[in-house]
């Protein structure tokens, strides 16, 4: 027997994977050995509404890693996602890049098509053994032919595979975005070029006077408008249907002309009409683009990712058409969702498959601990009561009830978009009262811009039409006529709501708030909007949550255990 001093008891190291998105909305995502473990939004950390950049991240990723207790060399791959170009031609250059900035990183890079990132992320989060997956947004990666606009994969826990996809034009160089509503800025030659569903709304909704990131507003302002004309030759029956750059804008010219205005002044005058006839448009394309495929392609679970999917309006009517089958709405649908579907890319170049489900789905983000939010607190100099669960559900039900609104920061943050009741506003939905507040004072936005109600789960189909699981508040619901007057705040002009129902299986704080709300005033609702103003994007950690309710009409802060009542 020979000593040897070299030898070292072999434990098996955990590996990780990072997920990134770079472009707009730029995201990060880690998965461990099994599951996707954290997720979030870069404009969470640098307070960049969007968060849009071509470059690495390189200060997020290195706060995250040191949040997970991660370090560099335990990455065992890295994989991106970019916006506008193919991912691989900047493959090279980003990998550098993450190089030079965490030279510890000897793992693998590569990168991954935008639509399959969207479509990856979807299947993860889904849960589904096998699913269709139907990916829709403004443009995929751009190729010299053109780029993807709509397409279609199926996704299995090991393989993956595009079924059929449209292709649009490149995108024009010498029009602003902002101003590719006007067909005279169009050249002759360039008005027969095909535009993708997503980017026609956007051109609608620069039409409409909105700005970059401002669809959800051409959405709400459809249900004050009626179609302005007969489309139906316009549908689609497949993915091969043609929608040109200058379609709907010719015949919004056309009506314009008759009345002896101008485009733009027409517009000014009629922009409800005009959100209405595309909204009408968009539900019908999607609703015969998914029959098609569901009829080449037969599945019973059909993902839907993509930015488009953010339409909760076109998500219901297909939620409608589909009863027998399972169908999932991504929440982070958005290009932050792609780093999802990055890290999950990661991961199955190491494993053959791709990793389970979350296991907090849709609570993936940063989780600040009650001695963090009292520093912060103290740090403000604002006073806080440290409650039990049971004095702090009490309380803040007496404090609703009276009419006080309310900043929560508690547990992980959501992913995607939407505040699901982790980084949310909470106020009394029975009074107008509280839209009128958060419009004017706290949110500062658009009057005719709704609300949207948490709803208790088995309470939903007494309140509304819809009687299924809406957890992440992806679908409309039309409130019943004898129930909207008890929650004015959260009904639209025409009697819909954008839901979230909620059960135990998906928050039990939520669900114990919800149910003593309920108890007290026999209504089970709570309106919901996003914590942040009209400037910066959703708050993360407690600081983000002080800034803004320092600077808001905001009544109460809860930061985990502790509770901030504004005085006078």
């Amino acid at each position: 027997y020979q000593r040897n001093d070299n030898w070292k008891l072999s434990v098996p190291q955990k590996r990780y994977f990072l997920g990134l998105h770079i472009g707009h909305d730029r995201a990060i995502t880690v998965a461990d050995d099994s599951t996707i473990i954290f997720h979030t939004a870069v404009e969470r950390l640098d307070r960049k509404k969007h968060s849009d950049s071509f470059l690495l991240p390189v200060e997020e990723i290195t706060t995250i890693l040191s949040y997970l207790k991660i370090n560099v060399v335990d990455l065992e791959g890295v994989c991106i996602s970019y916006l506008a170009v193919e991912a691989s031609r900047v493959s090279d250059t980003l990998e550098a890049s993450f190089r030079d900035a965490f030279p510890e990183f000897d793992g693998r890079f590569s990168a991954l098509d935008h639509h399959l990132a969207h479509a990856l992320g979807a299947k993860v989060c889904s849960g589904f053994d096998e699913a269709m997956v139907v990916v829709a947004d403004g443009a995929g990666d751009q190729r010299l032919w053109g780029s993807q606009s709509e397409t279609i994969y199926h996704v299995s826990s090991d393989t993956f595979y595009l079924l059929d996809e449209r292709v649009q034009s490149p995108p024009l160089t010498y029009v602003n975005r902002p101003e590719f509503y006007d067909p005279s800025y169009f050249r002759p030659d360039d008005q027969e070029r095909q535009i993708s569903l997503g980017l026609k709304y956007e051109q609608i909704t620069y039409l409409c006077g909105f700005g970059p990131g401002q669809a959800g507003q051409t959405m709400a302002l459809a249900a004050f408008g009626e179609p302005l004309f007969d489309y139906r030759n316009m549908l689609p029956k497949d993915l091969s249907f043609s929608l040109r750059y200058t379609d709907f804008l010719r015949e919004f010219e056309a009506i314009a002309k008759a009345e002896g205005q101008s485009l733009v002044q027409f517009a000014r005058e009629r922009r409800s009409d005009i959100a209405a006839t595309y909204q009408a448009y968009l539900s019908d394309a999607l609703s015969a683009i998914v029959k098609d495929a569901l009829d080449r392609f037969p599945s019973k679970r059909v993902c839907f990712s993509g930015g488009l999917f953010l339409n909760c309006l076109s998500n219901r009517r297909l939620h409608d058409e589909h009863p027998d089958r399972e169908l999932f709405f991504f929440p982070a649908c958005n290009d932050e969702g792609q780093s999802i579907g990055t890290a999950a890319y990661a991961y199955w170049q190491s494993h053959s498959k791709l990793p389970e489900r979350p296991h907090e789905f849709p609570y993936l983000g940063r989780k600040f601990s009650d001695a963090e939010c009292e520093a912060a607190l103290k740090s403000a100099k604002l006073p806080y009561d440290s409650l039990s669960e049971d004095e702090m559900l009490e309380g803040l039900v007496d404090l609703l009830v009276t009419g006080k609104i309310v900043g929560v920061v508690r547990g992980r943050s959501e992913c995607g978009p939407r505040a699901l009741g982790h980084r949310s506003i909470l106020a009394d939905p029975r009074s107008m009262k509280s839209k009128r507040r958060l419009d004017e004072g706290i949110k500062r936005r658009a009057e005719f811009r709704p609300y949207a109600p948490m709803i208790l789960e088995d309470r939903s189909g007494e309140m509304t039409d819809f009687d299924a699981r809406a957890p992440h508040m992806l679908v409309t619901a039309s409130v019943k006529p004898s129930e909207r007057d008890h929650i004015p705040a959260v009904v639209h002009v025409d009697g819909s709501t954008r839901v979230q129902t909620v059960d135990m299986d998906d928050d039990l704080w939520l669900r114990d708030l919800l149910q003593r709300f309920y108890e007290r005033t026999g209504v089970p609702v709570l309106l919901n909007t996003s914590f942040n103003d009209e400037v910066q994007p959703m708050v993360d950690s407690p600081s983000d949550a002080i800034d803004v309710f320092c600077s808001t009409d905001l009544d109460v802060l809860v930061l985990g255990n502790c509770l901030h009542l504004r005085r006078g």
